[in-house]
């Protein structure tokens, strides 16, 4: 299932020199519900910023994948 977002906000951490992210979201057609989801930085779309349009990917309810929408 894919749905349209919003990014919240971005907070980059560590673990043994890996770097992840939690990424909060809000879907398009429910602004007001702030979600969450960690991946690795790798997983992300380079400069990825607060504000930006997404394309939320789930697989069996949990993100799979985060891209751009241009």
């Amino acid at each position: 299932m894919e749905v349209e977002a919003r990014i919240e906000g971005l907070r980059r951490y560590l673990i043994h020199s890996d770097e992840y992210a939690v990424v909060y979201f809000s879907h398009v057609d429910d602004p007001e519900t702030v979600r969450q989801a960690q991946l690795s930085v790798d997983a992300l779309p380079k400069g990825l910023a607060v504000g930006d349009a997404v394309r939320i990917t789930y697989l069996i309810g949990v993100v799979a994948a985060i891209s751009r929408v241009e």
